[in-house]
Order: C-alpha cells, then structure tokens, then sequence
C-alpha cells in the first residue's frame, strides 16, 4: 500500500514562509554573541571589577572583553595585572579573573540557550 500526497502552497504562503525562516536563521546566528556580551556586561566584568584588589584603581579600571565571532576574550591591561592574579615569590596571589569566570560562567550558558530558545521562536 503506498500513500502520497500533495501540498500546494502559493507564491505569497511560500514568500511568508521562507522569509520567516530567514529571520529564524539571522537570529540564531546573532543570539549567541548578543547573549555572551550581556555576560560580559552584566555578569563578568561587575564580578572582576569587584573581587579585584583595589589600591589606586589603576588594575580595576584596566579590567575588559570583548565578544568576536566565536569567542569571548577577558583582560586585564594593567603591567601588574598578572603578578596580582597569579602572584610572586614575595606576594601571594590574589586571583580576580579566574574567579570572576567560574562564578559566572553558568550565567553564560543560561544566557546563550535563553536567546537560542527565544530566536527560534
């Protein structure tokens, strides 16, 4: 036994329906990096910028990111930034950056799959 069957869908349905799923696609291929910098806004740098150590606010003011493409890049440009997060034979460390990101590194994936879900609506 065999079954086929017909679907007819006119030139203005089928114009809806394409352009719909072209706007499904932009979306989801925008969520993540609109979901990862409102991380990084939100999230991350609050978090850094408060567990840093502050003497003259050189280290805090230097603490940054930026979302590109694929990847999210966290920094701290002060000369001293790194010896603070990781320390030195004469001072302990005093770690900020790592922290700040296994903190709210779960923020980020609940971020991301929101802005997927919501793009795909």
């Amino acid at each position: 036994m065999s079954f086929s069957a017909w679907c007819f869908v006119s030139g203005k349905d089928y114009d809806d329906a394409i352009g719909r799923v072209d706007r499904i696609i932009a979306a989801l291929e925008t969520a993540p990096q609109k979901a990862a910098q409102e991380w990084l806004d939100k999230d991350f740098l609050p978090v850094a910028r408060q567990l840093v150590p502050y003497r003259t606010g050189e280290l805090h003011d230097s603490i940054g990111g930026r979302v590109t493409g694929s990847s999210i890049e966290v920094f701290a440009t002060a000369d001293h930034a790194r010896f603070v997060e990781e320390g030195t034979s004469k001072s302990p460390a005093q770690p900020f950056m790592g922290p700040a990101w296994h903190k709210t590194i779960g923020k980020l994936r609940t971020r991301i799959a929101q802005a997927l879900r919501k793009a795909s609506k």
